[in-house]
């Protein structure tokens, strides 16, 4: 009779249910699942910091639209994974985090590593448990995985005693089923169907906006018919960015209440169908206006009326419910509406050109960014990291399909450092895309070493630092604060400034990555190129000036410079007078 260790039969649960990588840092506690997972064709990716490792189980998420795997040993490697799980949960993203566990017989003993893990993560995780008896070890599993992926998905937690992963069963004594999730997702109710359709019928200037659910839910193809019935133009977000592409005609953009096109088009709105996604720090409650009815759909039916009063609430899978509503509504034109957003879009372009194209040194940040959206295609895998850096490239860089958006700005919990193990996570999930990582300086510094990893496993893929030197969000906020306060905004700030005379290019080069450093505006599209070419995981380190633009909220923006923090320019922005885009 054959027999099982522990950790062969958490490989068996892995490979029937599909996990093909599983992030980590070696550890006695958790060693037989990661050698029986690599043995049987599940890669183990060692990382440099567990943390990092949690943010690749997401990101492997975020673009696989499953669940992402990531494991610690008992103690420190486990409290290491902490933040990337409290990420998953805040963001409602599908990963399984598998903890080591001292051997019973240590517990509570003042043993090495034994530690109360289960009580810390109970409040970020959707289930947790502890598995004493080693012929279950595959029910908790794959129960561990439904549960992630279920639902409104979430971060699931298992550990295993050391004593229970190392010793052997007897394969017959263990029961093994032939699935673990099911495929049914629930559709919503017929009346709130029609009436759903009703409304959306008659209105004049509907809005669809689209988030995380509608990506988790696999609703592609449904969202873009409805899209298309419909007439109506669409903003996605979160994980739901690219789930309709950018370059859709009827796609506007992100959906975040401090995009001038977003908060101007939403106050115009008559009907809005929110699918998938909730109000919050980037998409707040007030960005929507009274007079507006909203159609509102989500599998959980308590996220219906969170924060805002709803005209109708469908409970159900967006894919089931967009099905429905689409072989429901009446086919409709509104190319007038959709053109005049786009008219909006066309002027703030302008607006910003000259920003676009500057040869300003130090280089100006959205001339960086214009770069990189130049690059970006239906192959391009975008991902975005920072503070200020995140709001520059998320205000500009499009959105190419499907799992092809990952950002810091997926959720509210804004865990600098998840760009590198997002963007090799991504490359790994997807080898034949081009992977182009956004980040700041100081970002950058949270993931740096992970280049160690992406040389030690092949994982090509290119990242461009937008270095200003300083913490630039923090810097911008207290800047802003001062000057409302009528304070010397030219006095030093404590603890803003990193060195600007960093050659991150360099450290990588030292880890045998390929490094490019530029300080003119017109060298940033060849470096990009070269660096994309060179098949090597690459950075491209970008000196740039400190400038934010404060385009939140409109009508006012302001301009500041990264020498003095003094005000160079207010302005305000201006739509197109067309009878089209008049109400905007």
């Amino acid at each position: 009779m054959a027999k099982l260790n522990g950790g062969q039969l958490i490989e068996r649960v892995f490979e029937k249910e599909g996990v093909k990588y599983i992030f980590g840092i070696p550890g006695g506690h958790i060693y037989p699942m990661m050698e029986s997972c690599d043995e049987n064709n599940i890669k183990f990716i060692g990382v440099r910091h567990e943390m990092n490792a949690a943010f690749m189980a997401e990101g492997w998420a975020l673009t696989t639209g499953d669940v992402g795997v990531c494991t610690g040993t008992a103690g420190p490697g486990f409290t290491n994974l902490i933040t990337g799980v409290a990420n998953a949960s805040a963001n409602c993203v599908p990963l399984l985090c598998m903890g080591g566990k001292a051997r019973v017989a240590e517990y509570d003993r003042n043993e090495l590593q034994d530690f109360n893990q289960i009580d810390i993560v109970k409040s970020m995780t959707k289930h947790s448990r502890s598995v004493l008896e080693g012929h279950r070890i595959p029910e908790y599993i794959g129960r561990a995985i439904a549960e992630a992926t279920s639902d409104r998905p979430g971060p699931v937690y298992m550990e295993i005693p050391r004593n229970i992963m190392e010793s052997d069963y007897d394969e017959e004594s263990v029961e093994f089923q032939n699935t673990y999730r099911i495929s049914g997702k629930p559709a919503g109710n017929p009346a709130d169907i029609a009436k759903a359709a009703a409304l959306l019928d008659a209105a004049e200037r509907p809005i669809i906006v689209a988030g995380s659910g509608a990506f988790w839910s696999g609703a592609a193809e449904e969202l873009t018919a409805f899209v298309e019935k419909s007439g109506a133009p669409i903003f996605t977000r979160n994980a739901g960015r690219g789930i309709v592409p950018d370059s859709h005609p009827q796609a506007i953009g992100i959906g975040a209440s401090k995009h001038p096109i977003f908060a101007g088009v939403a106050q115009k709105a008559d009907v809005i169908v929110i699918v998938g996604t909730r109000t919050g720090y980037t998409m707040t409650r007030d960005v929507f206006p009274k007079t507006a009815k909203i159609i509102r759909i989500d599998i959980n039916a308590a996220v219906l009326a969170d924060q805002l009063d709803v005209e109708v609430g469908i409970v159900g899978d967006c894919k089931e419910v967009l099905k429905q509503l689409t072989d429901t509504i009446t086919q409709k034109n509104r190319e007038a509406w959709v053109n005049g957003i786009n008219e909006a879009k066309n002027n703030l372009a302008q607006m910003v050109l000259p920003m676009l194209t500057s040869d300003q040194n130090p280089i100006h940040p959205v001339r960086l960014v214009f770069e990189i959206m130049q690059r970006v295609d239906e192959n391009t895998i975008v991902v975005i990291d920072g503070g200020d850096t995140a709001s520059w490239g998320n205000l500009l860089i499009p959105a190419p399909g499907p799992g092809q958006y990952l950002t810091i700005a997926n959720g509210s919990f804004g865990p600098l450092g998840v760009g590198v193990p997002y963007a090799m996570a991504a490359k790994l999930a997807h080898p034949e895309k081009k992977v182009i990582l956004l980040t700041g300086d100081g970002a950058f510094g949270y993931g740096a070493m992970e280049y160690d990893t992406a040389m030690r496993y092949g994982i090509n893929f290119t990242t461009v630092i937008l270095n200003d030197g300083c913490w630039g969000m923090i810097k911008r906020s207290e800047a802003k604060r001062s000057l409302a306060a009528g304070t010397n905004v030219e006095k030093d700030p404590v603890g803003l400034f990193l060195r600007e005379d960093v050659r991150y290019d360099q450290v990588v080069e030292a880890l045998g990555a390929h490094g490019e450093y530029v300080t003119e505006a017109a060298e940033i599209g060849a470096a990009i190129d070269r660096a994309i070419a060179s098949n090597k995981p690459a950075v491209v380190n970008v000196k740039t000036d400190w400038i934010c633009w404060i385009c939140f909220p409109l009508p006012a923006s302001v301009l500041f410079r990264s020498d003095t923090n003094r005000v160079l320019l207010t302005w305000k922005m201006h739509m197109p007078e067309s009878p089209a885009n008049a109400a905007l």
